[in-house]
């Protein structure tokens, strides 16, 4: 039983995060998040009408998205490398500059090239901007580390709720292109917002990435190739699933386009609710156990998603796959950091994130392609075999 005092204390510690200048670079920064996730993930509840507007197969939009993940990949280690050798800040500021320019050009963009270069902008400046901010986070909290982490990944899926508001407000009432005009006014906010907060100077320098020896230092365990497989696998998942989860419930469930919507965004606002309890629950349970509870927490929601056409079930079955979804993510993080050399955890968690993300990139283009030759159903079937292998490689993890 847990005692009052307990969660007294954990309460406490929670304000303890929220508050102070720690607690005010905290907030900014999960609101930049908010803002660029809404923007990034509106694309998936759009891309019927994506599709539409430039004439393109659900194979050729699955490349594109992920062309975008794959330049944010590109940029995991730069980001975190520059924030370790420069500032954090530096990083963080530039890098909503770039994704600001990207969403801008969305706008503007009449024709598909013009698309994927504008993705591609902002797939490289949320890729520098993630490593930036978890090395922001591990520099300035050590014992609610987990809570700050939780709270970050909760940012991450209320932006990735809002996109769905994003998407019913805009679909029917206005052009796709009208989603993205407040993303961009607002990063311009935020950007005045992080540089009033900071108090570190502005540095600028010619940093070495140095890419051999990172690679020389980080892929010499196997319990590093096992905890790669699983981040890269996961995101696989992650990716592909999250990117066509709207067309496939409005295809193989016969969902309307806002009851799709409406799905989409649940998930997200269950993650907001439960990432940063699993970000608490790290302070008292193993990572690596609560990553397996999470695995199986997937497997079971995406067997009842597929395994259901009723509005119940598929109901139940979106809760408990979003459980999975989401709440891998902040244990692995905490993993992550607590075993990685504080003086390096930029350049190497960059590393790290650079190559699941390359994986995880492909997700898109995978689900996609498969759905244009076979079926939505047996695209979202097949990554069940994905869940089961991560759990394997989880629970070889535990047995360490």
């Amino acid at each position: 039983m847990v005692k009052n005092s307990d969660l007294a204390g954990d309460r406490l510690s929670m304000l303890e995060t929220l508050y102070g200048y720690n607690g005010k670079q905290l907030n900014l920064h999960a609101l930049g998040i908010v803002v660029s996730l809404s923007g990034i993930l509106v694309i998936a509840p759009m891309l019927p009408e994506i599709i539409d507007d430039f004439g393109i197969t659900a194979a050729e939009a699955g490349g594109s998205i992920s062309f975008m993940w794959a330049c944010n990949a590109l940029a995991q280690y730069p980001g975190g490398r520059y924030s370790e050798r420069l500032s954090s800040n530096v990083v963080l500021l530039a890098s909503q500059g770039v994704m600001g320019a990207g969403f801008l050009l969305l706008v503007l963009s009449n024709a598909f090239p013009l698309f994927i270069v504008a993705i591609g902008l902002i797939g490289f400046g949320y890729g520098m901007f993630e490593p930036a901010g978890i090395v922001l986070l591990q520099n300035l909290f050590d014992e609610n580390r987990g809570q700050a982490l939780g709270i970050r990944d909760a940012a991450a899926n209320l932006g990735s709720a809002l996109s769905a508001v994003l998407a019913i407000t805009v679909v029917g009432a206005a052009a796709w292109r009208a989603a993205f005009v407040p993303v961009v006014a607002l990063l311009g906010v935020l950007v005045v917002g992080g540089h009033r907060l900071n108090r570190e100077p502005y540095t600028v320098s010619r940093v070495p990435l140095d890419v051999q020896s990172v690679g020389t230092r980080l892929f010499r365990s196997r319990e590093t190739y096992a905890i790669l497989f699983v981040l890269a696998v996961f995101n696989f998942v992650w990716q592909g699933s999250a990117s066509f989860l709207p067309t496939f419930l409005q295809v193989e469930k016969s969902l309307t386009s806002f009851q799709a919507t409406v799905a989409f965004a649940s998930i997200f606002l269950i993650g907001m609710l439960v990432t940063p309890i699993a970000g608490a629950l790290c302070e008292r349970w193993s990572p690596i156990n609560l990553g397996v509870g999470a695995t199986g927490f997937g497997i079971v929601g995406l067997g009842a998603i597929l395994g259901t056409d009723s509005l119940v079930g598929l109901g139940v079955g979106l809760v408990v796959f979003a459980v999975g979804l989401t709440t891998i993510w902040p244990v692995m993080f905490v993993y992550l950091t607590d075993a990685l050399a504080q003086e390096t955890v930029g350049s190497d968690l960059g590393a790290l994130r650079g190559v699941y993300f390359a994986v995880g990139s492909l997700g898109p283009a995978y689900v996609g392609t498969v759905a244009t030759r076979f079926s939505y159903t047996v695209s979202f079937s097949s990554l069940l075999l994905c869940f089961g292998l991560t759990m394997l490689a989880l629970l070889w993890l535990g047995s360490r």
